[in-house]
């Protein structure tokens, strides 16, 4: 493995470790939505939560913990093999307690969706 690689998986590993808060405040009462940053559906495609409500989610979060009750998501899907990326808004409810991940509806060339299910 090469030196850039190992860098990269390095860094794919310690965005995986942040969670977000949106906005900031008590983790009680919260749900998660996570995206992970670089495999969703066994696929080598990358789902990146961009924003919530309007809110820029950071680089480094690959989670976000968000109150109860309806949000819009901005999340990019990215098919690393074709270099493709597709933006897509969602609008979920979410319930206090649960997780939920980001999952891309994609094939080995592109993404055509994301979709938000209960972990």
């Amino acid at each position: 493995m090469t030196l850039r690689a190992l860098v990269l998986l390095a860094g794919l590993a310690s965005a995986a470790c942040s969670t977000q808060q949106l906005p900031a405040g008590p983790v009680a009462g919260r749900a998660i939505v996570r995206a992970d940053p670089a495999v969703s559906a066994g696929l080598p495609v990358q789902v990146r939560l961009r924003q919530v409500d309007d809110v820029a989610v950071s680089w480094r979060a690959a989670a976000a913990g968000l109150p109860a009750g309806r949000h819009r998501l901005l999340v990019d899907c990215r098919v690393m093999a074709t270099r493709s990326t597709g933006r897509f808004a969602l609008e979920v409810e979410l319930e206090a307690g649960r997780e939920y991940r980001l999952v891309a509806r994609a094939s080995a060339r592109d993404c055509d969706g994301v979709e938000l299910a209960l972990r």
